[in-house]
């Protein structure tokens, strides 16, 4: 192909929207020793640190969508290898990077970092007592190379401590005198496990002191986490700057004030029970978050709507029994569809279990149809309802639905009269479950 500038202007669109615009430096102390000025293109700031991106990603795009879902082999010692990483982990589909054994450990590491070599998988420990739950995470371990990242703000909970002390234990027997390479702790400056980090060389992630595990969700405690799963934190934090930008409070047509101002007029009419409707399953891990979060900011002293996540449609027979003749509850649907292949339904020819009236129909279809029928059949039992929709749920939106939740949390409890950064007291029933162990 032909380099022209317009070939390059055309480049340029296409890698535009996955890019960062990177700052040209001034460099005066070396004008003297070339003769001229002389700047410096600080691509080091680039998603990938490097400029490589910027090639690969151009050349990614030029793709049909066919030909990148079938996947991209890169050879590599490094900065191309992240940047064809990259692309793939955006674009939903794999990527096999071969690198020389002699390649740097930090290129290697920052490869698997993007799941693309490795398939690096995120395992959340410390939320539950089950001893099954345990059984099974020490097997699913066992001869597998792994980290511990250890999270928490002022006190390590119970279920957490022991998911740590089985973790490090299993550390400890794989990698010996090494084990503490494989272990970082993220909490506030001064904290104990600030302490535990130096005594025992543990890599340490300083968590703002200031910040409760109610907003959290844009700290290095959940940021590092989405690294690991192949979710560029950069872009996150666009998004929510971003959303800091367009949700200006002093605007009351944007929708954080909508959605707030919905929830505290439902409370008013004593509706205090919000079912959080959420259609896809990869994030009914955002659901138990949102819940959880405003929890802690704006259900207290009897004040405050609290959010149960109901995945849909699996839950509907549960969720119709109990909104039937209900005036203590709304609704509020999460629409955000993932990035899928359009998959048609296939049908036994026979049609033994009636459903022939599918046939030509994609799930995706499916669903739609049954989002809308759920919308009229509650809206006609006098159901409120509420509808969360994006159209993507790519790095950027996901910050800006943090901000989103979190601002609308906050304004939630600031409307009962509540502080929603007030921390929260101990948990008596952690408490009272340590006073019989210490008895």
């Amino acid at each position: 192909m032909e380099l022209t500038l317009e070939t390059i202007r055309a480049a340029h669109a296409r890698i535009a929207p996955y890019i960062v615009q990177t700052p040209l430096l001034r460099l005066p102390a070396l004008d003297d020793a070339l003769g001229c000025e002389v700047y410096a293109k600080a691509e080091c700031m680039q998603r990938t640190g490097a400029f490589k991106l910027r090639g690969a990603m151009n050349k990614i795009l030029a793709l049909t969508e066919d030909e990148r879902a079938r996947g991209f082999v890169a050879a590599s010692s490094g900065n191309h290898g992240r940047a064809v990483a990259y692309a793939a982990q955006r674009f939903g589909t794999h990527a096999c990077i071969v690198m020389p054994e002699t390649a740097p450990a930090v290129k290697q590491a920052a490869i698997r970092a993007l799941g693309a070599a490795s398939g690096l998988e995120l395992i959340f420990a410390g939320t539950s007592l089950s001893t099954s739950a345990y059984e099974q995470l020490c097997s699913r371990l066992e001869g597998q190379d792994f980290c511990l990242l250890l999270i928490a703000q002022t006190a390590v909970d119970m279920e957490c401590g022991i998911a740590s002390r089985a973790v490090r234990w299993l550390l400890d027997r794989r990698y010996g005198p090494e084990a503490r390479q494989h272990i970082f702790v993220c909490a506030p400056k001064g904290s104990l496990l600030h302490v535990m980090a130096q005594e025992e060389g543990y890599t340490f992630l300083a968590q703002p002191a200031q910040l409760g595990c109610a907003d959290s969700a844009l700290s290095p405690a959940t940021l590092l986490p989405m690294a690991a799963a192949g979710i560029e934190p950069l872009s996150v934090l666009e998004g929510a700057g971003q959303a800091y930008h367009d949700y200006d409070l002093r605007a009351f047509e944007n929708p954080v004030w909508m959605y707030a101002g919905a929830r505290h007029a439902l409370e008013l009419r004593a509706r205090r029970t919000e079912f959080l409707g959420i259609f896809e399953p990869a994030c009914m891990a955002l659901g138990r978050w949102w819940a959880r979060s405003t929890a802690r900011r704006s259900c207290r002293g009897g004040y405050g709507v609290l959010p149960v996540p109901a995945e849909l449609p699996g839950a509907l027979d549960t969720l119709d029994v109990m909104l039937d003749g209900s005036r203590s509850a709304f609704e509020t649907f999460l629409r955000i569809p993932l990035p899928a292949k359009r998959r048609n339904i296939e049908l036994d020819w026979k049609d033994y279990d009636n459903l022939g009236y599918l046939s030509g129909h994609s799930v995706g279809e499916a669903e739609s149809a049954m989002f809308d029928a759920l919308v009229q059949s509650h809206a006609s039992l006098d159901i409120p309802l509420i509808v969360l929709s994006a159209e993507q749920l790519d790095a950027p939106q996901l910050g800006e639905l943090f901000y989103f939740l979190e601002l609308t949390a906050a304004l939630c409890a600031a409307a009962d009269g509540l502080n929603p950064f007030e921390r929260k007291r101990t948990s008596p029933t952690r408490a009272q479950a340590a006073a019989c162990l210490q008895g």
